[in-house]
């Protein structure tokens, strides 16, 4: 008999185990708590967002939903998560997979979503309406790249959980164009530690002026990024390569203009890839979300509305306005420009390949992709 429930709190261990053994490496098991504190951690609470899948009492399966509320350029969004998805190896095969990814589906589109976010490999969740969406930039930089930089009295600290700079850091980061309530000061420490990160202190001249994430690899990556100063970011290039010790990659998102200006100057290589795999589940709330991102950034002026067709779930019209540049629902006699399956469309509107869409020709010069992106410690 195979059925859903629910996890109870008690059982966080034991979903961190079965989802150690499903992701597990040639080096063994993967370690849950290490990589996403903020979920697995002893006394994370997350266990209720868990959904276990069980087949005659024993567990088979699982999926963690986080339904988070974010804001982007002061608009909400409602943004589901999901993570953690797993079969047992000796259960696949089976269609277990889209039972989960049905389940969450419903639960996200019940709790009002705008859309669902994840992580993950292309053509297995492309099936489930997830298509790879957002775009961030990669850049890579080298000693080389940073000669001749002067630190400019700019170093970099470990920053611990009991830090008397952690409460700047987190108000620093309320401040960002795209957040979502992280909590108390705990909380917010253990988001910083998602993906093995370790949170580091920026300084000037000995004084607090932002915070950064850098995550283990080879190269190390740089995952989170928050110093308000750009005078600051060519010292700090040069702080974090002597503390790395050779080269380092920054992902950084389409609305930190200052930081994509001066690191596209400096560094060695520069890419922009997908942020996650999004299914929109609100395509007016979040191409309003996109728009108000880009502000008045290069914004086009259009001769005349463009009317986008999401095939079988909207009508998107972008059209000018005394104020700028508006999109809303499209009126019964509009005529679409272009008519998109939903895949299609996520891509078109924010992503990095947006402009390698079949049909993407009829959109007005520089209207797409919109910047919408979400940090990845936020993600699962």
């Amino acid at each position: 008999m195979i059925h859903l429930e629910q996890a109870r709190p008690e059982q966080l261990q034991a979903l961190a185990a079965f989802a150690g053994r499903a992701f597990r490496t040639r080096q063994g098991p993967e370690d849950f708590v290490a990589l996403l504190p903020k979920l697995y951690a002893p006394g994370a609470g997350s266990a209720p967002m868990h959904t276990v899948l069980y087949r005659d009492g024993n567990a088979v399966g699982l999926y963690c939903l986080q339904v988070q509320e974010f804001h982007a350029a002061g608009l909400p969004l409602r943004v589901g998560c999901v993570g953690t998805v797993c079969v047992d190896s000796g259960s696949r095969g089976n269609g277990y997979l889209a039972l989960l990814m049905q389940d969450a589906a419903s639960r996200m589109e019940a709790a009002g979503c705008t859309l669902g976010m994840l992580g993950g490999q292309r053509q297995r969740y492309e099936r489930f309406g997830y298509a790879p969406s957002g775009s961030q930039w990669v850049f890579t930089i080298s000693p080389r790249n940073v000669r001749g930089l002067p630190a400019g009295g700019v170093t970099l600290a470990p920053l611990p959980q009991k830090a008397v700079w952690l409460p700047q850091a987190n108000a620093l980061y309320r401040r960002q164009p795209v957040l979502c309530d992280r909590g108390p000061d705990r909380r917010f420490y253990a988001v910083l530690q998602s993906w093995r990160s370790r949170p580091l202190a920026i300084l000037h001249r000995g004084r607090f002026a932002g915070y950064c994430t850098l995550a283990p690899g080879r190269p190390p990556c740089l995952l989170e990024l928050v110093l308000p100063d750009p005078a600051l970011l060519p010292g700090f290039a040069a702080a974090l390569i002597q503390m790395a010790g050779g080269t380092v990659k920054l992902q950084l998102y389409p609305w930190q203009q200052a930081e994509l200006t001066c690191f596209a100057a400096l560094a060695e290589q520069s890419i922009c890839v997908p942020n996650h795999s999004y299914r929109v589940l609100d395509w007016l709330a979040a191409a309003r979300a996109g728009l108000a991102l880009r502000g008045g950034r290069a914004v086009p002026r259009l001769a005349k509305p463009f009317v986008l067709q999401v095939e079988g779930a909207a009508r998107l019209c972008f059209a000018q306005t005394g104020q700028g540049l508006e999109v809303r629902a499209a009126a019964g006699q509009e005529v679409p420009d272009l008519t998109l399956p939903p895949l299609d469309a996520a891509r078109l509107l924010f992503g990095p390949d947006s402009m390698l869409v079949p049909g993407a020709e009829a959109v007005p010069a520089g209207l797409l992709p919109l910047p919408l992106a979400f940090p990845w410690a936020d993600g699962i």
